[in-house]
């Protein structure tokens, strides 16, 4: 054994053939942990549809049909936004693992790390986008006074995504349908006030708030306050649940005190009620519907230059005096078109006053997560 051992020692090998030898060892090595190419393949094409998915929500419903556009929306309902970030961070992590093994293999620098950075802002950027988007559109409740006159207005608004261009087609309470009212003048050529974007009275970000605009006699009031549930009814069917609350005071109308009456706004959220009154009166209380009592927050009223609060009532005012009330609207997803005053002994002395909620990101916020 130990001669063969020598013989096979004293064997001289050709270079060339030792070296082929080597780069046969070498290739069989590289062979033998070669990466799997097909997997950064397969994974580049996973994020490209998951981006593309995430870029088509962004871009919004423009290019393609509301039925559809909603039906996809439809379909993240059960997704909170934590998760559309988790499904983001997953994006990424796939992404830089991409990229890495990119670079490892001899990938252009700059053109990879570029295109990393392009699909995390798109990705991040669609994130935001949809964390923000409503699934369906939503009413805003809505406060109003009705009157025994025989046409009462009904301004109702809601709210939907920017790209959402449905309308509302009428009004259902149980078996009362209430088409929108259109402006006549236009009606002839389609577009009026009540199509979107001329419909549109506050335009946000990621929403408009956009109205609706019905009027009714008494007896279909009477018929719609009477009803369990009022909707709002789509173009294409959708049913929007409408928080409408109607009030009807009419001893308010039979005990009101003369006078003569004006308001005016001095910012955002604080109105001025001035009256001059026909007659003497003595006033205990502020008066305010019940549905509003922790929504406007009576500030102090003004006599003779003098300013009260409401540990001074009760208080009496004699025929000519000015009397001036200032209110104040706390910040809440509500529109309000209603009456407001003092009470007394003598009656009421009360102005009708209309407010809009206006709607900034906290409040469309506030408003998602009431509808939750």
């Amino acid at each position: 054994m130990n001669d063969l051992k020598k013989q096979m020692d004293q064997i001289d090998i050709p270079e060339s053939l030792h070296q082929r030898s080597l780069q046969g060892i070498e290739q069989a090595t590289k062979e033998q942990h070669k990466p799997l190419h097909w997997v950064p393949k397969v994974l580049t094409v996973a994020v490209t549809l998951a981006t593309g998915g995430f870029v088509a929500f962004m871009v919004g419903e423009q290019h393609v049909d509301n039925d559809r556009a909603s039906a996809l929306m439809s379909q993240l309902d059960h997704l909170s936004s934590p998760m559309y970030w988790i499904l983001a961070i997953l994006c990424v992590c796939i992404i830089l693992y991409i990229s890495r093994k990119k670079l490892k293999v001899g990938a252009d620098q700059k053109k990879t790390i570029g295109v990393a950075l392009v699909l995390i802002l798109l990705i991040g950027n669609s994130t935001i986008f949809l964390q923000h988007q409503f699934i369906k559109p939503i009413v805003v409740p809505t406060v109003i006074e009705v009157t025994d006159s025989l046409q009462n207005a009904l301004e109702v608004r809601y709210i939907t995504n920017k790209d959402d261009h449905r309308y509302v087609k009428y009004l259902q309470a149980e078996d009362v349908q209430l088409p929108i009212v259109y402006d006549q003048t236009e009606q002839a050529n389609l577009v009026n006030g009540f199509y979107y974007p001329l419909d549109t009275s506050q335009d946000l970000r990621y929403q408009n708030i956009r109205l609706a605009f019905f009027q009714l006699d008494l007896n279909t009031m009477k018929k719609v306050m009477a009803s369990k549930t009022v909707y709002l009814v789509l173009n294409d069917g959708m049913k929007l649940p409408a928080p409408i609350h109607f009030t009807r005071e009419t001893f308010i109308d039979e005990n009101q005190i003369m006078n003569h009456s004006y308001s005016q706004s001095q910012h955002d959220s604080e109105q001025i009620i001035s009256f001059t009154l026909q007659q003497d009166a003595v006033f205990d209380a502020f008066y305010v519907p019940a549905t509003l009592e922790d929504k406007i927050l009576f500030k102090e009223w003004r006599l003779n230059d003098q300013r009260y609060t409401a540990s001074d009532f009760p208080f009496s005012v004699t025929k000519g005096q000015r009397l001036e009330m200032i209110i104040q609207f706390k910040e809440d997803p509500l529109d309000i078109n209603t009456s407001i005053g003092f009470s007394g002994p003598d009656g009421y002395l009360t102005k009708r006053v209309y407010s809009q909620a206006y709607f900034t990101s906290n409040l469309v916020e506030k408003v998602r997560e009431n509808n939750e």
